[in-house]
């Protein structure tokens, strides 16, 4: 069956095919599915980003919505998670994102269940179901009338409201920088992070760029030389549509997802509110996250590799934080998903109630050496790597000679056919013998 959906939402696809037939099956199957019986007015947000072929695409899923017999609500150009916390706001029984590359080339949807979450896997492949290989069967769950099509002219006032109103930020007399790895959206971080008080600088795009010289920066140590050279407290870049957060102190120094649920843990921990004690992420957490929940008490839980498993797990456990590897941090009785600049302003609001800089907040954080090796299999190994006793008996051996002074993560990329070994410990030619053994193991049996 032809995958509609990727690890986030809708697989990137080329605009040609992915066109408006194709849109308008997805929004009428998704307000179908998603849509609550009970509910005597459905309604469908959806959003998109400035991109033409966003805007094209829109207008196809609302028609599909409508078809459906229910309402759908045109919020305009929002971030991603923007769309996640205004399905909260508005009630709505869902909510869709429209995205489109820098380029115009590729086009994109994500969906959000009732609530604002990410749709579980199950759910996805539901809707994939009915696109692809049973549309016949979804005119069971149509309704019997059309819906209409709604304008909210104010959507993006709202989703700052919604953020000062959880935060309560005033930040005057701080001062900050902002990237963007989409320029598109440096004008919706840039405006809600003034909107806090805060003295925001936007970083040129020609401070942040890829050079061809030997050694090249990474984006976050241009980032973080723009931050050091300016005075500026802290820095933060934004990616995948602000959903994700790098952050910088005001020495340079760059803070990872670890780091920052590390000052968030430790501050909640603090004051009594991490709910249960407990701290949810990935089971590619860092060791040096581990040692500091360890010193302070917090019990941390583990969850599959992206964000919708760690609100599944919060959500069903109860818990009111976590983490994702890749710079998400999520605050569930905040906001629904991961939402960058709702986290950079969660740390000025830490950094402004203690009193403390950043890099003093992350200084306890101690990073161990870590080797990471990602290695191509044949597509017809995908999962089946997982059942082999040589790779599994590989694995359990080196994580019982780095015991508890280190750790090993493998794992396969939900949508291509590649694995990831990540090894992490005291010692580096230790950890790096231990990733490049089991990478070897498992590229000589899934050739």
């Amino acid at each position: 069956m032809v995958k509609l959906f990727g690890a986030d939402g809708a697989r990137g696809m080329e605009v040609g095919s992915f066109d408006h037939e194709l849109a308008e099956k997805t929004g009428r199957t998704a307000a179908a599915v998603l849509s609550l019986k009970n509910n005597p007015k459905p309604l469908v947000i959806v959003g998109r980003d400035s991109g033409t072929a966003a805007e094209s695409i829109t207008d196809s899923v609302c028609t599909g919505i409508c078809s459906a017999g229910v309402a759908a609500e045109k919020l305009g150009v929002l971030p991603p998670s923007a769309v996640s916390c205004l399905v909260r706001l508005h009630g709505a029984d869902a909510g869709i994102m429209v995205t489109s590359s820098s380029d115009n080339k590729h086009c994109g949807i994500r969906l959000y269940s009732k609530g604002g979450y990410k749709l579980s896997d199950e759910t996805w492949e539901e809707i994939e179901q009915f696109v692809f290989k049973t549309p016949e069967k979804l005119e069971k769950r149509i309704r019997d009338k059309k819906g209409g099509v709604i304008v909210c002219e104010n959507a993006f006032d709202e989703y700052i409201e919604f953020i000062k109103k959880s935060v309560n930020p005033d930040f005057r007399g701080m001062k900050t920088a902002v990237y963007c790895s989409d320029r598109k959206n440096t004008d919706i971080a840039e405006r809600i992070m003034r909107e806090t008080g805060a003295e925001v600088f936007v970083v040129p795009e020609e401070n942040i760029s890829d050079t061809q010289e030997k050694y090249k920066k990474t984006r976050s140590e241009q980032l973080a030389d723009f931050v050091s050279v300016n005075n500026l407290d802290c820095g933060f870049w934004f990616r995948s549509g602000c959903e994700r957060c790098i952050a910088v102190d005001e020495k340079g120094g760059v803070a990872d997802a670890d780091s920052l649920s590390a000052v968030f843990a430790k501050f909640l921990k603090e004051r009594g509110l991490l709910k249960n004690n407990t701290f949810v992420v990935t089971s590619a957490v860092s060791l040096g996250f581990l040692r500091f929940a360890e010193k302070y008490g917090i019990s941390v839980v583990t969850s599959g590799f992206n964000e919708r498993s760690v609100v599944g797990r919060m959500i069903e456990g109860g818990y009111n934080v976590g983490a994702d590897k890749r710079g998400r941090i999520i605050f569930p009785d905040e906001i629904p998903s991961g939402d960058g600049v709702f986290t950079a302003i969660k740390l000025l609001s830490v950094m402004k109630k203690t009193g403390v800089s950043f890099s003093s907040l992350t200084e306890e954080i101690k990073e161990f050496p870590q080797v990471i090796f990602k290695i191509k299999i044949n597509p017809k190994f995908r999962e089946i790597w997982k059942n082999d006793t040589v790779i599994t008996d590989m694995i359990e051996h080196f994580e019982q000679i780095l015991g508890d002074n280190g750790k090993i993560s493998v794992r396969e990329n939900p949508d291509k056919p590649y694995i990831s070994i990540t090894a992490e410990g005291q010692d580096f030619t230790t950890v790096n013998e231990t990733a490049m053994k089991i990478a070897e193991t498992i590229k000589s049996r899934t050739a």
